[in-house]
């Protein structure tokens, strides 16, 4: 029993340091990278649904206000009988994310609502 206990509050431990650590890495990590577009292909109508968006605009904290970036998300729909085939595309400057995620939503929306006739 003792045994057990002493190994339980090992890893309990060991698994509160490397949090630390991890949180203090990804503060130096993001300072120089600058990401310019990202990319999300999916086949299923849900997992378009599901997309975070908080995580989407994390990806571009690091960048400057100025730099342009260039999200765009796609469906193909290769198990339905129309092979449906679907995406869109924005871009623009980082500094205006936040309507750029908008444009992005409205755009998936639009996929969305077209593909649901063709999902069989």
């Amino acid at each position: 029993m003792k045994k057990i206990i002493t190994l339980l509050l090992f890893l309990t431990a060991s698994v509160f340091y490397a949090q630390e650590i991890t949180l203090e890495n990804k503060k130096s990590l993001n300072s120089g990278v600058t990401v310019n577009s990202v990319s999300y292909m999916v086949d299923t109508i849900e997992e378009l649904e599901t997309i975070d968006w908080k995580n989407v605009k994390e990806v571009f904290e690091s960048n400057k206000p100025e730099d342009i970036v260039e999200m765009s998300f796609g469906m193909d729909l290769k198990k339905s009988k129309y092979k449906f085939k679907s995406s869109i595309k924005i871009s623009g400057e980082s500094k205006n994310i936040d309507s750029l995620i908008i444009k992005a939503k409205k755009g998936i929306k639009s996929i969305i609502k077209i593909s649901e006739k063709y999902k069989n």
